[in-house]
C-alpha cells in the first residue's frame, strides 16, 4: 500500500521525565535512518520491507541545528581555501 507525499510523515515526541524521543515514521528516506540508529518495531512492511516503524531514541540521538547560509563571497573563499588545501 503505497501512500502519497501528504500522507507521509515522521512524528518526534519528546518525553522530558524520561529523556527519550519516541518517534514513528512511514518515510522511507527516515525509515533507514532509524532502522539504522536505533531499534525500532516494523508496524506495517510491504515487499519484506518496512514501510512504517515505530521505536525509541535516547536524547542525545535526536539534534536540531540551524541552517548554514553562505553568501556568494563565503562560497568562494571556502573553495579556495579547499584547493589549497588539496595542493599540499
Amino acid at each position: 500500500m503505497s501512500r502519497s507525499k501528504e500522507e507521509m510523515e515522521t512524528v518526534l515526541v519528546y518525553n522530558y521525565a524520561d529523556n527519550t524521543w519516541d518517534c514513528y515514521s512511514n518515510v522511507p528516506k527516515h525509515i533507514r535512518k532509524l532502522m539504522s540508529v536505533g531499534e525500532m518495531r516494523i508496524l506495517e512492511s510491504e515487499d519484506d520491507r518496512p514501510v512504517a516503524v515505530r521505536g525509541t531514541l535516547s536524547e542525545k540521538q535526536v539534534s536540531m541545528k540551524n541552517v548554514r547560509v553562505m553568501s556568494e563571497e563565503q562560497k568562494q573563499k571556502a573553495a579556495e581555501r579547499m584547493k589549497s588545501l588539496h595542493k599540499k
